[in-house]
């Protein structure tokens, strides 16, 4: 394999990052166990959970809880969805004492009752917000800044380049563009070329994301829009190792498949880790359904598995379950 030079170190704002490989914050995904798996595929900036602003000013101690992180959890990002720059500085106020490294604006959610809410990417619609968000913020901390947004609120609508410009002349140190526009939802493709006219543009760090389900693809991203760094969502919930996969393609590295085997040790790795973590066995298996049809994609006969991981309730039987798996359908394929 050819080793090039799109995996490199990263400098954002006053940190300096040895890679450029993020993983998105994912709302419902991206808990604290999840993360540190991430970061052992090799991910270098990971973001927790997306935060409501005004979760953490009305009911501070059950927000706060999703940016819950640990030594090995460097470096972090928290990424907070709100509706105006009061709201933000009043929710930083309240975590500038937690461990994190970077601050990250929302302003590309487009799930409906956040939008509704003037938030997320309803911001897309006001850049002078976003500049007196980011403005307000780094009056607050010495932390980098920055944002995610969409490429627009619509068709007739495409913006980024003039959000860019509110965010970076309010001291943004990134940002990160997924190009579709809101009323796209995740529907369509991602239309590259604003990642690129971004790039082009751009004085501080872009992060391209969208459609990156593949190792090709994540080449593909940096060769066709120049992009600094690349973030990962979907992609990493239907492969769970595709951080490592990309890091080998862009290392030049020779990556070895997972076999059967290996996949689905990392399910139950992952499954005790969610359990460890919330010490409630069912709890922590209901957390883990959503995440175990990544690990067994592919693999033979797994039907019938699926249906009983979503009526077992404990890593245990999850094992249970699976040693049966490998002994009836694994050692016969």
């Amino acid at each position: 394999m050819m080793k090039n030079n799109y995996f490199h170190s990263i400098k954002i704002g006053n940190l300096d990052v040895a890679g450029n490989i993020f993983v998105a914050p994912l709302a419902g995904y991206t808990n604290l166990p999840t993360r540190l798996l991430y970061r052992k595929q090799g991910a270098n900036v990971a973001y927790a959970e997306m935060v409501s602003a005004e979760g953490l000013n009305y009911n501070f101690g059950k927000s706060v809880k999703l940016i819950d992180t640990c030594d090995e959890d460097k470096l972090l990002g928290v990424q907070l969805f709100g509706f105006n720059a009061e709201r933000f500085r009043c929710a930083f106020e309240k975590i500038k004492t937690e461990s994190f490294d970077i601050i990250d604006i929302n302003c590309g959610c487009s799930v409906k009752k956040i939008v509704k809410n003037n938030s997320g990417a309803a911001l897309l619609k006001s850049p002078d917000e976003i500049y007196r968000t980011i403005k307000g913020l780094k009056e607050l901390t010495d932390k980098p800044v920055t944002l995610k947004i969409r490429s627009g609120w619509d068709s007739q609508s495409i913006n980024y380049l003039e959000v860019y410009d509110a965010a970076e002349k309010a001291g943004a140190s990134l940002i990160t563009l997924h190009p579709r526009t809101k009323s796209m939802l995740f529907s369509g493709k991602a239309d590259w070329q604003h990642i690129k006219t971004l790039k082009q543009h751009s004085k501080i760090p872009v992060i391209g994301n969208g459609d990156i389900f593949t190792a090709d693809d994540a080449v593909r991203m940096f060769e066709e829009t120049g992009c600094d760094g690349i973030m990962l969502a979907r992609g990493i919930i239907e492969n769970p190792f595709l951080i490592e996969e990309i890091i080998a393609k862009l290392t030049g590295t020779v990556y070895i498949p997972k076999t059967p085997e290996e996949k689905l040790a990392a399910a139950v790795e992952h499954c005790r880790n969610l359990e460890n973590y919330m010490q409630n066995p069912e709890r922590a298996m209901i957390e883990f359904r959503k995440f175990f049809h990544g690990y067994v994609k592919g693999l033979p006969g797994v039907s019938n598995l699926r249906i009983a991981v979503n009526s077992i309730m404990s890593c245990d039987e999850l094992e249970k379950t699976i040693d049966l798996y490998k002994e009836r359908i694994l050692k016969k394929s």
